[in-house]
């Protein structure tokens, strides 16, 4: 879904919490939620960041 390798995926989520996905549609992001969601990760869509959140790096 975000294009990251396994290594940076897993340093991403010892690094929680974290911004995996941005500039999405409302659908799209709700639609990454429920993926994230089905395979055990806890996820949240908003429309915009909290202070001080950390983005993921994009490939």
């Amino acid at each position: 879904m975000t294009g990251l390798s396994l290594w940076h995926s897993r340093d991403l989520a010892r690094q929680t919490p974290v911004i995996l996905l941005g500039d999405l549609s409302e659908f799209s992001a709700q639609s990454a939620v429920a993926l994230l969601e089905s395979a055990g990760a806890r996820a949240e869509w908003r429309q915009e960041p909290e202070p001080g959140e950390r983005t993921a790096p994009m490939p």
